[in-house]
């Protein structure tokens, strides 16, 4: 019986989402279906057996949450040989574990939703079985990312898996976690050992290179502030250096709490590791929670689509001190090369964590050991998107929301710039769109914006009593209508 108000609530919505969204999703004028629905419904190149599949490369995934409260304590994550850390909406990042087979603990979680990001990740490790939770497959982006992987997919403990469970007393939407000694493969010579995992994501554990070490310059932490899109919103995750436990301890909102069980008992304690690798790269906008609309729950979210193949600058972290480093990758299912700057390859030590740190998002600072705080601006990434228009083109039959801002040029002239936020990360100026302005005493006149997403009106700003976009298809991209009024 679930003892919680929370759990029975959460029971009972998810119950109505279920049956609410059983809907397909193509010509669904709202894009949403449920996870059964999308998994049974989209292109057959995944599969979703409990069983294991030809091809299954004895790696694990598992989606786990981080900053929110009820999250914590998170669980299993020490036994991960790999731990990958990326962004997701309103600023907040979620962690991807990696296991081999064999080494999933009992229990991991809570389990949570996949996003855009996840499938190049995880392309490099061949065919992963990722488990996941929520509402991982509603929109249509994901389903098109569907089309192209291989991996075994297993969400939500609402589809009844036999791996996972709704754990008693939950706190919403924290509930769904892996029960690791139910999957499959188990015992079978499946499972890849750790090292082999680090070697398919392009790293190895040794020494730092005799030739490399001097570079390396000791700190005491690293804070790493993700956005909150289209708000300003500061998220941050922060990395120190315990030099008595010879960790990195990363908080992430100021939460690290853990629980892993260790020589059959359970212990508490922080997410923390030996290495650390933050890898700068570039985030598109995949959309808001659902292809065409903003989330029910919590606004206007852009959920970021971080890049993880082409080639950029990075840092190493670890025994107390900071390299830097590069990074290369040709494609989603190629190892990624990590190299010091001399192009000798970055070598880790202990489990590593990889943050994946859009500049285009991010701002961030290295206090060092001499107390000098510095903040870090590195140059944005060159990026081989594995996904363009071909993945986004349902998206142009979308009405991309704008904004409309009016203000004063001159004694005798105004400015209205209009700007949208529907494929980037920040509002944009908007080119070639159609604006109807109100003056007092001349009455209306339509204005095209220019490069900058600008007109200008040629009247005192206190003329202008009102600005309106017109539902309209600018370069192929509908526009939904807007209005403002003095």
């Amino acid at each position: 019986m679930r003892h919680s108000t929370v759990t029975k609530n959460m029971s009972a919505s998810r119950a109505v989402f279920a049956s609410a969204l059983v809907v397909a999703l193509v010509g669904s004028a709202l894009g949403l279906v449920s996870p059964a629905a999308a998994l049974s419904t989209a292109p057959k190149s995944f599969s979703t057996s409990p069983d294991v599949v030809p091809g299954e490369s004895g790696v694990v995934a598992v989606k786990v949450p981080a900053h929110q409260k009820g999250a914590y304590p998170l669980k299993g994550l020490k036994a991960a040989a790999l731990i990958y850390v990326a962004p997701v909406e309103r600023g907040f990042t979620r962690h991807i574990a990696l296991y081999g087979t064999d080494k999933v603990p009992a229990v991991v979680g809570p389990v949570r939703s996949l996003r855009e990001t996840d499938f190049p990740v995880l392309d490099q490790f061949g065919k992963v079985r990722v488990y996941a939770s929520g509402r991982s497959l509603e929109r249509d982006i994901m389903l098109n990312l569907l089309s192209r992987t291989k991996h075994i997919l297993r969400v939500n403990s609402n589809e009844n898996l036999r791996e996972m469970y709704f754990a008693p007393g939950c706190v919403d939407p924290f509930c769904d976690f892996l029960k690791g000694t139910k999957i499959a493969g188990r015992g079978t010579g499946l499972s890849m050992s750790n090292a082999n995992i680090l070697k398919e994501a392009g790293l190895s554990t040794w020494v730092v290179p005799a030739s490399v070490k001097s570079t390396g310059r000791s700190i005491k932490s690293m804070k790493i502030i993700y956005r909150k899109t289209p708000y300003n919103d500061r998220i941050p995750r922060t990395i120190t250096w315990s030099a008595s436990k010879k960790v990195w301890i990363y908080e992430a909102s100021g939460r690290s709490a853990t629980i892993d069980v260790v020589g059959g008992k359970s212990v508490a304690g922080q997410t923390s590791s030996a290495s650390a690798i933050i890898q700068f790269t570039t985030a598109k906008n995949a959309g808001s929670a659902f292809t065409c609309r903003i989330m029910p729950e919590g606004g206007p979210d852009s959920v970021p689509y971080t890049n993880s193949v082409g080639k950029g600058l990075g840092f190493l972290l670890r025994d107390g001190k900071i390299y830097d480093i590069t990074w290369s990758r040709s494609s989603s299912t190629a190892t990624t090369s990590y190299k010091f700057k001399n192009g000798s390859k970055v070598k880790v030590t202990g489990q590593p964590w990889i943050f994946l740190v859009p500049t285009n998002l991010t701002t961030g600072s290295v206090t060092y050991a001499n107390g000098a705080k510095v903040a870090f601006a590195p140059k944005p990434s060159t990026p081989k998107w594995s996904f363009s228009t071909n993945v986004l083109k349902e998206r142009k039959s979308c009405e991309a929301p704008t904004a409309i801002k009016v203000s004063k040029a001159s004694a005798t002239s105004t400015t209205i710039k209009v700007t949208s936020n529907f494929d980037t990360l920040n509002y944009v100026p908007v080119k070639g769109v159609k604006v109807k302005v109100k003056i007092t005493g001349k009455g209306y006149v339509t204005l095209t914006t220019s490069e900058a997403g600008t007109v200008t009106v040629k009247a005192a700003s206190s003329k202008v009593t009102s600005a309106t976009i017109a539902k309209q298809t600018v370069a192929g991209q509908k526009y939904a209508a807007k209005s403002w009024k003095k």
